[in-house]
């Protein structure tokens, strides 16, 4: 019995959403417990062609469904399974379609959010599928695997065991008769899986199932069920982080719904991993009423370096009809602390909703002038099943699932609604983007940081990660951004004011090199490697700013600190050519 789980390929092809290349956290869970259990599992990720693999190595197939058929054909599993969404249906039943051929005997199998919510429309449109799982699939997973196991010692006929009826939360296809088996049960006791991290790398993590949030643009409630938000305990959540790290991972996104819901387990997780002196850094994602100084301050002396927030709108209006009524006041109280412990906000905001107009918009830019986000992700509104507003459109007879028989993704909101079109609803979400860039400079210039000399290292780090996306990273090259180095620089200085920081010696340096100021450079270098010596990136800056001196010899003293290094070999070589002629 070999079992083959899939992360199949968008419909279109993503440039700069990297979370639709990773492979769903939900993969590695439904594996680990097979491979505990003595059942051979391996993850295939279709996402991106150029980080397309099964687990552990390379792609080198051209497309998505030659890299699948080449991996089944080599690996020939008994078993199939493919984590779908809207976006990546096409791509799994292109792949269910080529299994059929190539193993015939094989079980195909759908699950995640578009099985879970539209399996009728999947059986339909796909008719190589023969089980959907619907919501949590452990458990689920776990006994189709083992009543296949047995089916096939006792040499039974068809793909589908007898004993599939008898097992909740699935549907099934045999003899062209579908049975429904009800919905899952929910694991209450989520210690009791067994840990992914044993088996698999990875750097998306989750604490918690569930959300009792009402958003009506969101699935998550209804994909996990009516049994509430169930944990991980701190214990548990620790030592899958250390098993990372032991691997090499040092920075963590957890993908929790509401990370900080159940205060004490974060507090709790905070004081573990301070304790453990792991030194790792992540990323939450968090509701605005559920944030306190105190938390704050414990996840950032754990690592934390960002938070998201779903502000969605600051139209009263328009947070009522996307089931998120909570004030611009809370809002602005939760951008401001956490800003000032050291951590990133990231705002998401929502254009396009039901009743959105030029006056909803500039309640959403009013608020964002308030908010000061130092980073943002702007969404249209898009229907998908599952969400509250795409049951109250198929109940308006403005919908049904036979939509997605068309090639698209998603489904925008304003293709429903008779007052919006995609020219309107694009203007309104280049005016917040606008806002957003135009307020960049302000916004930085306007940080104020906690005056708690606990923080201060903190502080530094802070301050220095935030110039590098100005000197290097996302804001360096985007024209809407002015001025992206004096901001840079500004915050580099800023950093050092709170602390020592390398990334803040290295980044001022290279903006001196970039300007040629050299000489002003090597005494910043000077600095810093005073206070971190042996640092190779800040050695090899100061070579390569000596190199621009002249100095050959003093240049090739910090480089030969690190001749192994083979992208160093270039500047060895020039100068010993330069000493030596």
């Amino acid at each position: 019995m070999k079992v083959l789980f899939v992360n199949p390929a968008c419909l279109d092809k993503r440039i700069t959403d990297q979370d639709a290349l990773v492979i769903p956290i939900g993969l590695y869970y439904l594996a680990a417990q097979l491979i505990s259990k003595g059942i051979p599992a391996q993850i295939l990720n279709l996402a991106g062609v150029e980080n397309s693999a099964v687990e552990g190595s390379r792609a080198s197939e051209p497309d998505p469904l030659a890299l699948f058929t080449a991996t089944i054909k080599k690996e020939e599993p008994d078993i199939i399974g493919f984590s779908v969404t809207n976006p990546s249906r096409f791509n799994a039943m292109a792949c269910a379609g080529a299994a059929r051929k190539l193993l015939p005997h094989a079980l195909v199998m759908f699950g995640g959010p578009a099985p879970t919510f539209m399996a009728g429309h999947l059986f339909k449109a796909c008719p190589e599928l023969d089980v959907v799982v619907k919501g949590e699939g452990e458990a689920a997973v776990g006994k189709i695997a083992e009543a296949l196991q047995a089916h096939k010692r006792n040499n039974g006929n068809g793909r589908i065991p007898e004993s599939f009826d008898r097992i909740p939360g699935i549907v099934f296809r045999q003899d062209q008769k579908l049975t429904d088996t009800g919905r899952p049960r929910a694991i209450q006791d989520l210690d009791s899986l067994a840990h992914p991290s044993r088996y698999f790398r990875y750097q998306h993590l989750t604490m918690s199932r569930g959300c009792p949030g009402k958003c009506t643009f969101c699935g998550s409630p209804k994909f996990w069920g009516a049994s509430g938000v169930r944990r991980h305990s701190p214990a548990w959540f620790l030592d899958e982080i250390r098993a990372l790290v032991n691997t090499g991972i040092t920075h963590f996104y957890i993908s929790d719904d509401t990370f900080t819901m159940d205060r004490e387990a974060v507090l709790e997780l905070c004081e573990k991993i301070i304790a453990s002196g792991l030194s790792i850094t992540w990323n939450a994602i968090s509701r605005v009423d559920y944030i306190d100084g105190d938390l704050l301050h414990a996840m950032r002396r754990a690592g934390c370096i960002q938070i998201s927030y779903g502000i969605e709108s600051g139209s009263d209006k328009i947070k009522k009809r996307l089931g998120k009524p909570i004030d611009n006041a809370a809002c602005i109280r939760a951008f401001d602390l956490t800003r000032s412990h050291g951590i990133l906000p990231r705002a998401y905001f929502i254009y396009g909703s039901p009743g959105e107009t030029e006056e909803t918009i500039d309640k959403s830019i009013a608020l964002m002038e308030r908010l000061g986000p130092l980073s943002t992700v702007f969404y249209m509104l898009v229907l998908f099943p599952g969400t509250h507003l795409y049951t109250r459109a198929e109940q308006k007879g403005l919908v049904t699932d036979d939509i997605w028989f068309q090639e698209i993704e998603d489904l925008p909101w304003f293709e429903l609604d008779p007052d919006l079109d995609f020219k309107r609803v694009k203007a309104l979400g280049d005016r917040l983007r606008k806002a957003f860039f135009n307020g960049l400079p302000r916004f930085i210039n306007s940080l104020e940081l906690k005056d708690d000399k606990a923080l201060f290292p903190f502080h530094a780090d802070f301050l220095s990660r935030l110039a590098l996306t100005f000197s290097h990273g996302e804001y360096a090259g985007n024209p809407q951004v002015k001025h992206p180095e004096q901001i840079a620089g500004s915050l580099f200085e800023k950093a050092l004011g709170y602390g020592h920081d390398p990334r803040a010696y290295l980044g001022l340096a290279m903006i001196h090199q970039k300007n040629r100021n050299f000489r002003g450079a090597v005494a910043l270098l000077k600095t810093g490697l005073a206070h971190f010596p042996g640092h190779k990136d800040l050695s090899v800056c100061m070579g390569v700013t000596l190199m621009n001196l002249g100095d050959f010899e003093g240049a090739l003293s910090f480089f030969t600190r690190f001749d192994k290094d083979p992208g160093l070999g270039h500047y060895i070589e020039i100068c010993n050519h330069r000493i030596n002629s």
